[in-house]
C-alpha cells in the first residue's frame, strides 16, 4: 500500500468498516499484506512487534467508545444489540491488552516507539502513531489499522449477538477454556471437523506436524470419524493421530445451542472415541468443542457435572474462507499471536490451508521465544 495522505487514509479507514452478513461464519476479512518491517528472531524482537500491534489495536478500538448504540448496531448489522455483552468484551479486552504490555521486556520499551513501563490505557491512547512511527513503518501501520478495523468489527458483532447466539467471544461458564489464561507466549494448535478420507488433508497435516515436532488437539466430527474407522481400523486411526489428542466436536457440524439432539450428538461421538482410544478411567476429563462455539446452559451443566471442559479458542485463522489465501491465513495468525501473546489457534484439518500456513507461522517465530504447547499439558 502506498503512503497515503491523511485524508485518503481516513476514507480507507471508514470503508474498512464494511457490513457483515448474517450467520455464524459470514464476515469480511481484511488481512494486512505488509509484514512487520523488522525480523522477529529474538524475545525482544517479538516484544517490539507485539507492542506496536497492540498500539494500533488500541487506536482502532478507541474509535468504538464514541459510537452510540444506534451507530454500533448499523456497523455490525445487529438490530437487537446486546450492549452489556459489548461493554463486557471491551472491558476484558482492555484489561488483557494492558496485561500484555506488562509482559514486554524492559529493553523493548524504547524500540520503534518509546513507551513507559506500566503505562495506562489513557497514556498509550495518547500516542499519535502516524506522527511517531518512522516513515518506513507507515505502510505497515496503514494496513494494520485496516486489519484491526475489520477484526474489531468482527469481535464486536459476536459480542453484540451474545448470549442470544453464544460464541467464543465471552466465557459462558467456569468449565470453559478460551486460551486467554495461558502463560505468556504459549500457544496451542487445534484443528476442527476431521478426519478426512484416507490420504487426505488430515493425513497430510499430521505429517507436517510431525516434521516440525508439533502436536495439537483434533476435534473430530463423529460421522467423519466413523467413516474413517469403517474404511480402515481402530489401530490405523490411532496410528494416524499418534501423540496428538483427539476429542469431540459433536456428531455433525451443527450448532448445539438449540439442537434438540445435542446430548446424543455428544454421547454417541464420545462412545466412538472410547472405542478407538480406550482408557481405563471412565471418569477421565473429557474435552468438547461445540460447533461455532455455540453452547447452552444445559450443555455446559452437562459437562460440569462430569468434571469436563469445553475448549474454545481466541485466535481464529478463518482458513475456511475462500477469500483468504494461505499466505493471508498465516499473516492473520501471526498478527493475532502478537496481539494476544498467548492462546489457542483454531484451524480446520479438512482444509489444506492449515498444513500450508503452519510452516510459515512456525518459521516466522523461530527463535522468538514462543512455546508451542503440547495438548497433554492443558
Amino acid at each position: 500500500m502506498a503512503n497515503y495522505p491523511v485524508t485518503l487514509y481516513s476514507l480507507l479507514f471508514l470503508l474498512s468498516f464494511s457490513s457483515f452478513a448474517d450467520g455464524p461464519v459470514s464476515y469480511t476479512m481484511s488481512v494486512a499484506d505488509k509484514e512487520w518491517p523488522l525480523p522477529i528472531t529474538s524475545d525482544d524482537g517479538f516484544d517490539v512487534a507485539s507492542k506496536c500491534e497492540m498500539l494500533v489495536f488500541i487506536e482502532v478500538l478507541n474509535r468504538y467508545d464514541s459510537y452510540t448504540e444506534t451507530v454500533l448496531s448499523t456497523k455490525v448489522k445487529v438490530k437487537d444489540i446486546k450492549m452489556q455483552s459489548v461493554k463486557k468484551w471491551k472491558t476484558q479486552t482492555k484489561e488483557r491488552i494492558l496485561a500484555n504490555f506488562g509482559k514486554l521486556s524492559d529493553t523493548s520499551l524504547d524500540d520503534v516507539i518509546a513507551i513507559k513501563k506500566n503505562s495506562s490505557w489513557e497514556s498509550l491512547s495518547s500516542i499519535s502513531l502516524r506522527q511517531t512511527l518512522p516513515p518506513d513503518f507507515l505502510n505497515w501501520y496503514h494496513e494494520t489499522a485496516l486489519f484491526y478495523a475489520d477484526y474489531i468489527n468482527e469481535q464486536i458483532r459476536l459480542a453484540a449477538l451474545y448470549p442470544k447466539v453464544t460464541s467464543e467471544i465471552l466465557q459462558f461458564s467456569t468449565n470453559e477454556i478460551q486460551g486467554h489464561d495461558f502463560p505468556d507466549k504459549h500457544f496451542l494448535l487445534s484443528f476442527d471437523d476431521g478426519p478426512t478420507t484416507i490420504g487426505g488433508p488430515t493425513d497430510e497435516l499430521i505429517s507436517v506436524l510431525d516434521r516440525y515436532g508439533l502436536k495439537g488437539m483434533f476435534f473430530v466430527l463423529g460421522d467423519n470419524l466413523e467413516k474413517r474407522l469403517n474404511a480402515s481400523s481402530a489401530q490405523a486411526v490411532r496410528n494416524l493421530y499418534g501423540e496428538n489428542k483427539v476429542f469431540s466436536h459433536g456428531r455433525i457440524h451443527r450448532s448445539h445451542q438449540h439442537y434438540a439432539y445435542w446430548r446424543a450428538s455428544i454421547d454417541d461421538t464420545n462412545q466412538l472415541l472410547q472405542r478407538i482410544f480406550p482408557v481405563k478411567d471412565s471418569d477421565r476429563l473429557l474435552y468438547f468443542r461445540p460447533p461455532y462455539g455455540q453452547r447452552s446452559q444445559l450443555l455446559v451443566d452437562y459437562f460440569a457435572e462430569r468434571n469436563a471442559k469445553i475448549i474454545l479458542w481466541n485466535i481464529d485463522s478463518r482458513d475456511w474462507s475462500s477469500a483468504l489465501s494461505t499466505a493471508q491465513v498465516a499473516r492473520r495468525q501471526v498478527k493475532l499471536m502478537l496481539l494476544w501473546r498467548k492462546g489457542i489457534l483454531l484451524f480446520h484439518d479438512i482444509h489444506r490451508k492449515a498444513q500450508k500456513a503452519l510452516p510459515i507461522i512456525y518459521d516466522y517465530f523461530k527463535g522468538a521465544g514462543i512455546t508451542w504447547s503440547r495438548p497433554d499439558t492443558i
